[in-house]
């Protein structure tokens, strides 16, 4: 039964076509052969059947000739075992070979016969017929041009030996209708193949642009999220436009090198480009660690933060353990750069929390930022801070107290903002940390993260 059924599954595949092909084949003869395994199952299943009923037609016309029947039959038997060929699977790659021996056999019997048969005018009809048929099947032309010459020959040789003539009006009549279906098939067969080369070759182009502009869109698409959030280049992609959105907590992160002016007299542009460009590589690489979303950076300042455009209520402890691996980073690149004698770039960092707006100004060179006081207290946090150190306003300290050890700075001036609470960040609490530094959190602040990730922020 199982046989059975996948028997008539691919009987059933073949009718309706169910295979489509994902993309146009590199060669013609390959796009032949996807052609002919369209048409081979019809065409199998008429010649298995079609020439049968000619048999006793045959024994009554032209008793004579015992070979009309054998040939009759030996169209059917070549078609069933390319059938079952054809339907078992096993040689996709052989449609073209199949249809050109289909092809070939009834041509070249079809001359036979009608030759077998002195020309007789009932049985040069099916012969025409079959030369029609080879300027419209998907064959090579070179292939069906022998086939119509391998016919021709085999029907006028064995027609000489068999005593065929021309002589009378009538059979000088058919003669002519043989010889022009045979200079109309060259022609359509020529036509046909070139007409089919083509249409490949504009097929394959079409798909190769279609290739191009799909690798076109994934460099623009990078490009965009290289500049924007996902889900902000997604909105710029379908609406055209990104709408503004308000974020009641979120954590905004500055960061910026001590001194940087006088560093770059000490270095040549490529250099100082090349120092700054794998710092902030490896800056874009926390980002990713932490789920933070990288804003911009202007000169030698780096801009980032915690909780947009995705909203996340661990936003201020994923923006210090942000700071935390940077500050270290930098640590290790200047360690480096000291034992060589190279100038060393001390970093300096701020962070507060708070309401903002965040969006996407501009028409041309777009980017994502955001507004509100919490980012302008963010940035005299940064100004207000020490070089290696990470400078926190009170309302991130609240949110991060319990898990990294701190250090109260008091009141201290901001600029245009007053005096204002402010704290260094030292390294995670010891029993938050799975190293000696406290740089590296372990299972139990794990535990703790998802907890305040998953809850509500307290107002």
């Amino acid at each position: 039964m199982t046989s059975i059924r996948n028997l008539l599954g691919r009987l059933r595949a073949s009718v309706i076509f169910e295979s489509v092909r994902a993309e146009y084949p590199p060669t013609f003869d390959q796009e032949l052969n996807y052609q002919c395994g369209r048409i081979l199952f019809f065409a199998l299943l008429i010649t298995m059947v079609a020439w049968l009923p000619y048999i006793p037609l045959d024994r009554q016309l032209h008793p004579e000739e015992p070979l009309l029947p054998v040939i009759r039959a030996g169209m059917s038997a070549v078609s069933l075992v390319i059938f079952i060929l054809y339907i078992s699977r096993r040689f996709p790659e052989r449609n073209l070979q199949f249809l050109n021996i289909l092809g070939a056999y009834l041509a070249i019997s079809c001359g036979l016969i009608t030759a077998l048969a002195k020309a007789d005018p009932v049985y040069l009809g099916g012969n025409l017929f079959i030369l029609t048929m080879l300027a419209v099947v998907p064959v090579k032309r070179q292939s069906a041009l022998i086939v119509l010459g391998a016919s021709l020959a085999t029907f006028f040789i064995v027609g000489y030996f068999e005593g065929m003539s021309f002589q009378t009006v009538r059979a000088r009549y058919s003669l002519h209708d043989l010889l022009s279906v045979a200079v109309v098939a060259v022609i359509f067969i020529y036509l046909m193949d070139k007409k089919r080369y083509e249409s490949w070759l504009k097929s394959k182009k079409i798909e190769e642009q279609r290739a191009e502009l799909k690798l076109d869109k994934e460099k623009i698409d990078k490009l965009l999220l290289n500049i924007l959030p996902a889900a902000v280049a997604r909105e710029l992609k379908d609406l055209g436009r990104v709408r503004p959105v308000f974020f009641p907590s979120a954590t905004i992160a500055f960061t910026d090198f001590v001194g940087f002016t006088e560093i770059a007299e000490k270095l040549t542009p490529d250099r100082l480009v090349q120092e700054l460009h794998e710092l902030f590589s490896s800056f874009d690489r926390v980002m990713d660690k932490y789920g933070l979303e990288k804003l911009k950076t202007i000169g030698d300042a780096y801009m980032y933060a915690g909780g947009v455009p995705a909203i996340n209520e661990a936003h201020a402890i994923d923006a210090v353990l942000g700071a935390l691996e940077i500050q270290s980073l930098v640590d290790k690149v200047n360690r480096e750069k000291a034992s060589s004698g190279r100038p060393v770039f001390e970093i300096r960092i701020g962070i507060n929390s708070g309401p903002l707006m965040a969006g996407v100004v501009g028409e041309k060179k777009f980017i994502y930022d955001v507004w509100g006081d919490s980012v302008n207290l963010a940035s005299r946090m940064e100004s207000s801070g020490y070089k290696g150190k990470i400078n926190i306003s009170e309302s991130t300290y609240i949110l991060i107290k319990d898990y990294f050890e701190t250090e109260a700075r008091g009141r201290i001036m901001a600029k245009n903002k007053g005096t204002v609470e402010m704290y260094f960040v030292k390294r995670i609490k010891p029993e938050f940390s799975s190293d000696e530094g406290g740089l590296t959190i372990n299972e139990r602040f794990r535990k703790f993260y998802e907890t305040v990730k998953c809850k509500p922020e307290e107002t």
